[in-house]
C-alpha cells in the first residue's frame, strides 16, 4: 500500500514504517488538515456529502487509492479528464484535492460559478480567480459560457469600454505610493485610496465631504496599512485645505496634486473610482452584497502575478469560496514578478 502525503508529496511504504503506526499518524494528519480548513463546518460537510454521492468522484476516489492504470485508455471514461493531473491528486477525509485546490463535485459547480462571477469581473479575471483556489475539468470553458451570457456584464461592457493600463513608474514596495479621490454614487459620497504597487483599493462611504472627514478616514486606512511615502490626489478642496496640508506634514508623507491642465496624472484614482462604481452598480442590479464584490476584486489575480491582497499583504483573503489551509498561508510575492 502507498499513501501520498498531500503537503510534501513524499511517499511512505509498508517497508518503511510499522503499518499500525502509519495508520495512527495518517489519522492524526487527516484530522489536522480538515480541522484547519478555513471552510465552515456546514460547507465542509456539504462538499463531503456531495463528493460521496457523485459517481465520478467515487471512481476518482477509488482510482487514487488503488493507483492509476498504465495508460489513459485503461482509465475509466468518467475520469479520463483527470488523467493529465493524476500526479497532483489526493484525498483527505472525504475531500478530493488537486495540489491544494479543492475539487468541486458536479452538484456544487453551478453555485461555485455564481459565486466566482458575483463581482462581474469579466471572463479572464473570473477564470484567474477560480483557478487560484478550486478545480474541476473544463472549468474555464464553463466560466466563459456563463460570463458571455451575463446580461449585466454585457450592459456594462458596452457602456464602459476597457480602460488602458495606468502608465508610470512602479513603486519599489507595497503601499509606498497611493492615489486618492472622492466620487458620488446614487447621492452618496465615497472616498477611494488605491495602492500603485498592488492595485489594492480601499473605499469608504462618507458622512460628509469636509477635509476633516476625509483626513479622519485616511488616518484610519493608514493605521491599517501604514503611512505611504507619497499620496497623489487632484486639486479638490478637501485636498488643498489647510487641514489636509497639516495632516501630510504631521504624518510625514509627500502630497502630490495633479496638474489642473492635466488631471489624468491622477489616473490610478480615476480607474479605482470606475472599478468601485461598477462593483456597486452591478451588486445593486443583482441584489448582491457590494462588500463581497469588493472582496472578490481584492482576491482576483492581476495578470499572471497575484491578487491585490497577495501583493499588498502577502496572503489571500478568506472569502465564501472554499479554500484549503495552505492557500491562506502568508507568502511574499517576488518583487521581480511585478516588473514583468
Amino acid at each position: 500500500m502507498i499513501i501520498a502525503d498531500t503537503l510534501s508529496r513524499a511517499y511512505l511504504t509498508d517497508d518503511d514504517v510499522d503499518s499500525s503506526k502509519m495508520n495512527e499518524e495518517l489519522e492524526c494528519y487527516v484530522h489536522t488538515v480538515t480541522s484547519r480548513m478555513p471552510v465552515s463546518e456546514e460547507r465542509l460537510e456539504q462538499i463531503k456529502k456531495e463528493t460521496a454521492i457523485d459517481q465520478t468522484m467515487k471512481t476518482l476516489f477509488s482510482t487514487i487509492r488503488r493507483g492509476w492504470p498504465e495508460t489513459r485508455k485503461q482509465t475509466p471514461c468518467e475520469i479520463q479528464d483527470y488523467w493529465n493531473y493524476r500526479d497532483e491528486l489526493s484525498e483527505v477525509d472525504g475531500i478530493l484535492l488537486k495540489q491544494d485546490k479543492i475539487i468541486i463535485p458536479l452538484s456544487m459547480r453551478g453555485k461555485m460559478l455564481e459565486r466566482i462571477h458575483e463581482s462581474h469581473m469579466g471572463i479572464e479575471k473570473s477564470k484567474r480567480r477560480a483557478r487560484d483556489i478550486m478545480f474541476w475539468p473544463r472549468m474555464n470553458e464553463q466560466i466563459e459560457a456563463i460570463v458571455s451570457k451575463c446580461q449585466t456584464c454585457q450592459e456594462y461592457q458596452m457602456s464602459n469600454p476597457k480602460e488602458p493600463m495606468v502608465q508610470g513608474t512602479i513603486p519599489s514596495r507595497p503601499w509606498e505610493m497611493v492615489a486618492t479621490d472622492l466620487f458620488q454614487w446614487e447621492q452618496n459620497n465615497y472616498l477611494v485610496v488605491a495602492d500603485y504597487y498592488s492595485r489594492y483599493i480601499e473605499v469608504v462611504k462618507l458622512e460628509n465631504t469636509t477635509s476633516r472627514t476625509v483626513v479622519n478616514h485616511m488616518k484610519s486606512i493608514f493605521a491599517r496599512h501604514g503611512i505611504p511615502s507619497v499620496v497623489r490626489s487632484d486639486n479638490g478642496p478637501q485636498y488643498t485645505a489647510r487641514e489636509y496640508k497639516q495632516f501630510a506634514q504631521k504624518w510625514n508623507f509627500e502630497h502630490q496634486t495633479s496638474s489642473p491642465y492635466y488631471p489624468k496624472s491622477n489616473g490610478l484614482a480615476e480607474k479605482a473610482v470606475q472599478i468601485v462604481k461598477r462593483l456597486l452598480s452591478k451588486a445593486k442590479q443583482d441584489g448582491k452584497d457590494p462588500y463581497l464584490s469588493l472582496l472578490e476584486y481584492r482576491n482576483t489575480p492581476i495578470g499572471n502575478v497575484a491578487s491585490p491582497a497577495q501583493i499588498l499583504m502577502s496572503r489571500r483573503l478568506r472569502s465564501h469560496l472554499p479554500t484549503t489551509p495552505n492557500q491562506l498561508q502568508p507568502k511574499v510575492v517576488d518583487p521581480e514578478r511585478m516588473k514583468e
